[in-house]
Formats: C-alpha cells, structure tokens, sequence
C-alpha cells in the first residue's frame, strides 16, 4: 500500500462521503486501511464496520492498541471514542472502508462487470471471461468458484463475492498483472453489505429471480431489493442489461441509473432477442437479433437456460464495444463452468449430470431441460442446505418428484441441523411416491446410478463444483463428480467387464 498523510485521506473521504473528525490529525502518516483489528500495524487506519455476527466497534481498543494511527467509525454507534488517536465519523463505515482502499491501492481493472440475479452467475461471468480472453484482453473472473487471473491460475474464495477488503486487494493484484478486464458475480449479501459499492462498473447484467437466501433477506421483496441495489450504483454511462422474461424486472428497470438493454427469448420489444434452434446435451445452437446485427450462436452449453445466460453475456459485450467475432469465438471456446451441468462421461449408455441447482427454480430447470433431451427417465438425488432457508424444502421436493421419474432424496451440507429432520421437510412438499431417503450423499449417487437404464439422465444436483461436505463443525472431502465416478466404474463399467 502507499502512504499518505492523515490531512490527504481526510480529504479523500471528504470529496466521497459526509464525515466529521474528532480530534488533531497533525502530521500524522497513514501506511494502510483494514478493516480487521488482527491485521492492524503501526500506521494503519482502522475502519469499525458492523457485521452481521460482529461489530467492528468493539474492537477499536485493540485497533489502536496495535498502532492504528486512525479510527473510522459510525456516527451512530454507541461507543467511548480514543482520546489518544483522531476519530472519523461516517454515515456508513463500509462506504469510507471502500473509499479508503481505492486510495491506497489504485483504481481497480478498466474494465469492470458484474453479474447478479439468483441463478446463472457463475456462467456468465465465466463466458465474459472467455469473450474478454478472445478479444485480446488479459481477463479475471471473481465468482462462486474463486478468482481466476489471466494464466489460468484459480484460488478458491469462501464466498462468492468477497468482502471489499479481500476484493479490492483481488482486483490490486489483477491490475498489477496487467489485467484489464474482469467479470464478477453480484450476490445479494455483497451488495447488501456494500462489497462491490464504489466499483466503477461497464456493465451490470441482472439474470433472473427465484426463491433463495430467504434466511438472510427474510422475505422476497427485500431480496429483490438488494439485487436491484446495484443497478442504482450504475454510473450513466455504465450499461443495465436486464432478462425482461423475469417479473422482477420491472423493479431492476425502476431503479436504474445506467443505459438500459434488454434481452428476452418471449418478448419482441427487447433489444437483444434469442430464438432457439437446437438443443441437445453436446449444447445449442440458436440466433440472436440485435441492434448490432443477427449472429448465429453456437454453444457447448446445453438448455434454453443457458441460452439465457449466452445471450446475457453476449449482449454485455456487444453494447459495450466487443466485436462480434470475438463475442462469437469467446461463446464457442467455453465448454462449461465445473459444476453447472457438468457431464460425467465414462462411456455408460446414459447420462449422469452434476449441476449446482441449490434453488427450486433452478432444480425446475434443470429436470425440465434434461427431460427435453433424455429419451429415457430422469433420476434425480438433492437435498437441502442446513442452516439455510427452510422455505425452500419442501417446494423442492415437490419439484422433484412432479417433474422426475424417481428421486433419491439425500443431505447437502447439514451444517448443525439433523440430516434426516431437513429431509422430513423435503418429503412435506412430496404427493408421490416415486422417492427414497437416503441420507448417506455417496450411498445416495450410487443408488440412483445403479437404477439407470441406457437412455436415462440422473441428475446430482446441489453441490455442483464444491469439493466437500459440511456435517455439524466438520468439512470432509466430497465430490459429486469424483463419487459419480466412482460409482459408474463400480457399478456399470465393472458389470459390463464380467459380461
């Protein structure tokens, strides 16, 4: 980080945000900002934010113990002010936090974009990431599967969007790369804990909305509320590419401050319009019509919700000066995102897919596209998140058993709450009786591979790309791929050997 005097960022926060200070800065240098008292050196700025499990506040005795030279603190909060260092007062510490850490390490990528909408986000940012790469851009992707710099080099991230700390020292390291374009996922807590507040987007695309993190937002409008938080961030020259096949929409539209365009697969008024051509589980083919021109678009990624999430992506980088042909080449280079119906392919006469679908809308696309390609049954196995939005459950359990022919019901991540009690939620929502529980996940994939007749799908869905489970305070190793593996050459290419 660089160094600067107390008086330089005063006046920093000051051209950015209201602030009062209370005491004497004199000649006081700042070498850094964090948000966390453990990382606070000699010469720091401390910034008190409040959490959703931990109040920053409480730790400014420890902050200035360990040399910060500054607090940063919330006008409202309750707390005994330092005598012995100037105090900062803000309306929201988050916002100087985000002010301060552009100050001391630059302006982030040119090219920024990000991505929000409850599903497709991993997807479109990861086709972005390919658009930039064919354009000739040195690119990175932040998202649900960790940030990726122009090498290929990936470190994992424990959540989608990181803390603004964590994020802009990820968006230093890019620019110091020379990367100059980067897409990124918008989740609703990283827009409603202002992670990504300050970032001068491109473009902001909003994908879609269905039931999710419900016991975190507490209801829908209020998750909708944080989604549509971000596109009244947009500068005016930053462009909103909105899905206007998705109700929610119209409140993104409302909020806007950016350009806006549309895209659509039903509506003749929007600005981007993609009509299907074929689908098959190798991918899809279909055209888009645009006020650029009409392209034919052919992609490895199959089902018309991924034709969605192409011609998101793709009307991004076309608005915002990406040519054509390299918007086209970028598409058809992407083979899929780890976990976002991702094809276990070991030569068994059927097919087995590992899809994230967390969500019912999304466990809803995701049978409803496999049924559109499978001449056979579909097979699904999920369960449910502990720990997370119980409303969900059953809705998904009748999702399954309506749209499949036969579902294992089995754990996610249990986290703290009992296995079989967050499956009795998932039967609740079942009218059927074409299911079994199987709480074990692995014995779980290797029923329902064991039921699969030549021409059938089975769907593991949930997990996707996460390489473990979390079953009260443990994280084990597990992966759907890995264990779909293990089952197809246990079960099926073994008994084909014996004959």
């Amino acid at each position: 980080m660089a160094t600067f005097s107390l008086k330089k960022v005063i006046d920093e926060l000051r051209r950015r945000i209201p602030c009062e200070v209370v005491g004497d800065i004199g000649e006081i240098e700042a070498v850094g900002v964090t948000a966390d008292s453990r990382k606070v050196r000699k010469g720091f700025i401390f910034v008190a934010v409040a959490g959703v499990t931990t109040d920053g506040h409480r730790f400014i005795p420890d902050a200035v113990k360990s040399g910060a030279v500054a607090v940063v603190a919330n006008r409202g909060a309750r707390l005994e002010l330092p005598q012995t260092v100037p105090v900062v007062l803000v309306e929201d510490s988050r916002e100087a936090l985000v002010v301060l850490l552009n100050l001391f390490l630059g302006d982030p990528p040119e090219k920024l974009f990000a991505v929000t909408g409850t599903n497709g986000k991993t997807t479109v940012a990861h086709l972005l990431w390919h658009i930039f790469s064919a354009a000739g851009e040195r690119a990175g992707v932040i998202g649900t599967l960790g940030y990726v710099l122009d090498d290929g080099t990936r470190v994992k991230l424990p959540v989608t969007t990181p803390g603004a700390e964590s994020l802009w020292e990820i968006l230093h390291l890019m620019r110091q790369r020379g990367i100059s374009a980067v897409s990124m996922e918008a989740s609703s807590h990283g827009i409603d804990q202002k992670r990504v507040w300050g970032l001068k987007f491109s473009s902001a695309i909003f994908t879609n909305l269905t039931q999710d993190h419900l016991d975190y937002h507490g209801d829908m409008d209020a998750y909708l509320d944080a989604k549509a938080r971000l596109f009244e961030w947009l500068a005016p020259d930053a462009v909103a590419v909105v899905n206007i096949d998705d109700p929610a929409s119209e409140r993104i539209i409302s909020r806007n401050r950016g350009r806006l365009v549309t895209y659509s697969l039903e509506n003749p008024s929007a600005d981007v319009r993609a009509n299907p051509i074929r689908m098959d589980f190798d991918g899809s083919e279909f055209e888009i019509e645009t006020p650029w021109g009409k392209f034919a678009v052919r992609t490895h990624l199959p089902g018309r919700f991924n034709v969605y999430n192409v011609t998101a992506a793709a009307t991004s980088a076309l608005v915002t000066g990406f040519a054509p042909e390299s918007v086209l080449a970028g598409i058809e280079n992407f083979h899929g995102a780890r976990g976002r119906f991702q094809r276990i392919r070991m030569g068994q006469p059927f097919e087995v897919i590992v899809d994230y679908a967390h969500t019912p809308d999304a466990l809803r696309n995701l049978i409803i596209t496999a049924r559109e390609l499978t001449p056979g049954r579909i097979i699904v196995v999920f369960g449910a998140g502990g720990d997370r939005d119980p409303k969900k459950r059953p809705l998904m359990g009748e999702i399954a058993t309506t749209l499949a022919d036969f579902v294992v019901i089995t754990s996610d991540n249990p986290r703290t709450e009992d296995p079989e009690r967050i499956i009795d939620m998932i039967v609740d929502g079942v009218r059927s009786d074409n299911f079994v529980r199987i709480s074990d996940r692995k014995a779980a994939i290797f029923e329902a591979i064991s039921m699969a007749q030549p021409g059938d799908t089975v769907l593991i869905a949930g997990k996707g790309h996460e390489d473990y489970q979390i079953l009260g305070d443990k994280v084990i190793h597990f992966d759907d791929a890995e264990v779909a593996e293990e089952a197809i050459r246990s079960l099926v290419l073994r008994k084909d050997v014996r004959g």
